[in-house]
């Protein structure tokens, strides 16, 4: 039996590996992580509770209780793209969004990345970028052409860091159509 089907979401988090998906969710929807120790208990934005690959900022005597995520509204469109060598590996990329759509545009967009960086993303300056935009050519262009210049991806023996940059702007241009189909009730199309 795979360790995957034993662990548990907090364990996932509390693990920190930013190319897993759960500290990345945690991370994209406004997460607080709720740890406790015999002090008590503390909640920790997720914004300050992944410290860099495989380290959060729990004291040696806490340990994680629960994961509190911020709901998406229902009327929300999303996009969740990733890819892996084979399926069951970790990521190589991902880019995960939601948006709304608001008279022909963009609003209420949140970003998030994984396994472009040494902790999970949450993109503001992306999510600014894609506000108030459709999803022309053009538009979608911007945003993967942006994301080259911001993202500082490692090199390891699984993909380059220029590799890792460009899988990173294809598969925003794939979720970005994904989130706006959704929000706009349309039909995915196949790839």
């Amino acid at each position: 039996m795979t360790v995957r089907n034993r662990g548990t979401f907090g364990g996932s988090v509390a693990h920190a590996d930013p190319a897993t998906e759960m500290p990345m969710m945690t991370r994209f929807l406004g997460g607080t992580v709720i740890a406790s120790s015999q002090r008590g208990r503390r909640e920790i934005p997720a914004a300050d509770f992944f410290v860099g690959s495989l380290v959060n900022s729990l004291e040696p005597d806490e340990f994680v209780i629960r994961v509190e995520l911020d709901a998406m509204r229902p009327d929300a469109g999303w996009g969740f793209e990733e890819f892996a060598k084979r399926h069951g590996d970790f990521a190589l990329a991902c880019f995960a969004t939601t948006l709304h759509c608001v008279d022909g545009r963009a609003s209420d967009v949140r970003v998030g990345m994984m396994g472009v960086g040494e902790t999970p993303l949450r993109l503001e300056e992306i999510e600014g970028i894609i506000e108030g935009t459709d999803v022309s050519e053009p538009a979608l262009d911007t945003v993967a052409d942006r994301l080259a210049g911001i993202l500082t991806p490692n090199t390891d023996i699984h993909a380059s860091a220029d590799y890792r940059r460009h899988l990173s702007g294809v598969l925003a241009k794939r979720a970005r159509r994904a989130a706006w189909s959704r929000a706009n009730h349309e039909r995915l199309q196949a790839r």
